[in-house]
């Protein structure tokens, strides 16, 4: 990044995205008047971060800083499917560049086995319904679900599918099987991907039969109400430190199909955890890393909720709600992306990394993790990066005077 020419932050910040779609998106429409792709870009991206209680409330902003558009405008684009189409090819795209512009932003990068797997952690989201939505055949309103993939490698992150919503529920795990093939196609990393994923994701002969056909292979927990026959153990290094908190790594028998079955007791709090999977090739303490990091996805949604703003769907149907994840996710991935950037040019979140070197120099070192300590830049965008971004963007500010105002936030908490 360059600050010789001073230019706007928000010419910067969403230069990756019209980039894409200027030059690699077939459903884009050129038009120079009205609501065109490019300013529907900015514009969805900008609702997901400007914390609007409403659409409309968007919209009056916008119109308060001299961006009027009609609301009908507005609003009949989150129903267009073309605009959908264009949407999903940006994101789909971004996360390809995205992916590598971060190549030395790797959370997993000391851990060479999983150098060419796509690893992610995948999970539900659920926000309260929109205004207009429909009710259950009950009279109740249904909360709009979406699935979401946060990959472990570079901390972007990707919307799957919609669950629920407008009167409609279905459980994760089928909407989740129906779709992550597709969703997967693409993928840079050459090897199997590796799904980390809650118990609800349990089905242990349709994992086995994924591995067997090399689509994919599972991390989750085993339920309690499993009965496993434990047929021997798999064999591990107790005296790698990687392994610490690892008390038995078994190959293990269930109902319909056999996995191998870890046994962690965890060093800092003593809690014991059963983790099952299909992975053969990694170290134990290696797969109860992979599953504690499935948490961090939890930390985005906590992002999305508390930090950004966004905790109620912006319309009703498949298309609105598609398009609502669309912008929340290149807005993550946007700001992941602008921190790495701000990283290059000598800034870090040093505030959070001294609060986590705290917070592990506390613990005695017979209940630290090593293969936690050896994971980096896993740790959720901060409020003051985000409020900094959002009043930059909102006040035109130029990287002159804005580099100076990260640099004060990312260094030190208010």
């Amino acid at each position: 990044m360059t600050f010789s020419s001073n230019p706007l932050v928000d010419e910067t910040f969403m230069a990756p995205a019209h980039h894409l779609l200027a030059h690699y998106v077939r459903n884009r429409r050129k038009q120079n008047t009205g609501l065109s792709d490019e300013r529907f870009l900015t514009w969805g991206v900008m609702r997901a971060l400007d914390a609007d209680e409403s659409g409309r409330a968007f919209l009056q902003a916008r119109a308060d800083q001299a961006e009027s558009l009609p609301r009908s405008t507005w609003f009949d684009a989150f129903k267009s499917k073309r605009r959908l189409e264009m949407l999903t090819e940006v994101a789909t795209k971004s996360y390809q560049y995205f992916d590598r512009e971060l190549g030395d932003r790797d959370w997993l990068a000391e851990f060479e086995e999983l150098n060419d797997h796509p690893v992610w952690a995948v999970d539900g989201h659920q926000i309260a319904h929109a205004t207009h939505s429909e009710r259950d055949g009950k009279g109740r309103y249904v909360a709009s679900g979406m699935i979401y993939g946060l990959c472990l490698h570079r901390g972007l992150m990707r919307p799957l599918a919609r669950f629920q919503g407008d009167a409609k529920r279905r459980h994760e795990w089928p909407v989740f099987k129906e779709n992550w093939q597709r969703w997967l196609q693409g993928e840079p990393r050459q090897l199997m991907p590796i799904i980390v994923a809650d118990p609800a994701y349990v089905n242990n002969l349709y994992w086995v039969l994924e591995k067997i056909h090399r689509h994919a292979m599972i991390i989750t927990r085993e339920k309690e109400n499993m009965e496993p026959m434990i047929y021997g153990p798999c064999g591990f290094d107790p005296d790698d430190p990687i392994n610490r908190g690892v008390v038995s790594d078994d190959h293990a028998g269930y109902s319909n199909a056999a996995l191998r079955r870890i046994h962690y007791r965890d060093p800092a709090t003593g809690k014991d955890l059963v983790f099952i999977t299909t992975c053969n090739h990694l170290r134990p303490g290696l797969i109860a890393l992979l599953y504690f990091l499935r948490w961090k996805i939890e930390k985005a949604y906590d992002v999305f909720k508390n930090r950004l703003g966004v905790t109620k769907a912006w319309g009703t149907g498949d298309t609105a709600a598609l398009m609502q994840a669309h912008f929340v996710a290149l807005l993550h991935n946007l700001l992941t992306v602008l921190l790495a950037r701000l990283e290059h040019t000598g800034l870090s979140e040093t505030k959070v990394i001294d609060r986590q070197k705290k917070r592990r120099d506390k613990l005695p070192p017979d209940k630290q993790v090593p293969a936690q300590n050896n994971v980096r830049y896993a740790f959720a965008l901060t409020c003051q990066f985000i409020r900094t971004v959002r009043n930059a963007l909102r006040y035109k500010i130029p990287w002159e005077d804005a580099y100076p105002l990260f640099k004060l936030r990312m260094e030190s908490y208010l």
